[in-house]
């Protein structure tokens, strides 16, 4: 039986939110029922989850020196990581040093990239995917549309909520997208994946959850999206 300290209190359990958005306000609001000490962490002030947790800081975090000192500073007994643009390695690290990430620091370094998380499904668990190639330049970017071919679509290997994604139907669009991408990258310009289109009904959500008897799937949750942003789920 895992024992809960009080927040607030010398023996309190304290838990790391990396990334304080929407997600991370209601992690939060569900560790303060549980009488968890929160921290919230993220790039900017205000953030929602710093609403409701005891306290916040505002680091740079693809810094894995700034990550280190705000971990070092409030020693939290688990680290959440809620968005993806953190220093990953500083937290394998972190990890190997006796820390507890959650689900675990390889998972969040994988699912960092959309390279990672799909040469993983892809290439090591053979799993049914997109055709798809990557590119770190213009001229890679437009030799792997052509092997894609049209229409496909554009994404930086980095980004969220649909930034620098565009479908592309014609040549005309290339340049465009290219640019877009650079723009949209989470952490800067670089990288970016074209992916094959592939025909569904529609997009869905499968929450997993591992548990000291197994592991269990919670009910599908479908999504509507329009212009690679998330209008319903």
């Amino acid at each position: 039986m895992t024992l809960l300290g009080t927040a607030l209190r010398p023996a309190a359990t304290r838990v790391m939110l990396l990334g304080s958005g929407e997600l991370g306000k209601e992690v939060a609001i569900e560790c303060q029922r549980l009488g968890v000490e929160v921290i919230a962490v993220d790039r900017y002030a205000d953030a929602p989850a710093m609403h409701v947790a005891h306290r916040s800081h505002v680091i740079n975090m693809l810094d894995g020196d700034a990550l280190r000192r705000v971990v070092e500073l409030e020693k939290p007994h688990y680290i959440v990581p809620e968005i993806e643009a953190i220093a990953t390695d500083m937290l394998i690290q972190l990890e190997e040093e006796g820390l507890n990430v959650v689900p675990c620091a390889r998972a969040t370094k994988l699912t960092m990239n959309r390279e990672g998380i799909r040469r993983l499904a892809a290439e090591e668990l053979q799993l049914p995917t997109s055709t798809y190639r990557f590119a770190d330049s213009e001229n890679l970017f437009r030799e792997a549309v052509a092997a894609i071919g049209y229409p496909c679509i554009v994404k930086p290997v980095m980004s969220s909520s649909g930034k620098g994604q565009t479908f592309i139907r014609s040549a005309e669009q290339l340049a465009h997208a290219w640019e877009y991408a650079q723009q949209g990258g989470r952490a800067g310009a670089g990288r970016v994946i074209v992916e094959g289109v592939v025909k569904f009904d529609f997009e869905i959500t499968l929450l997993t959850v591992s548990a000291v008897d197994g592991v269990h799937f919670c009910a599908p949750v479908g999504h509507r999206q329009e212009d690679g942003d998330y209008r319903e789920s």
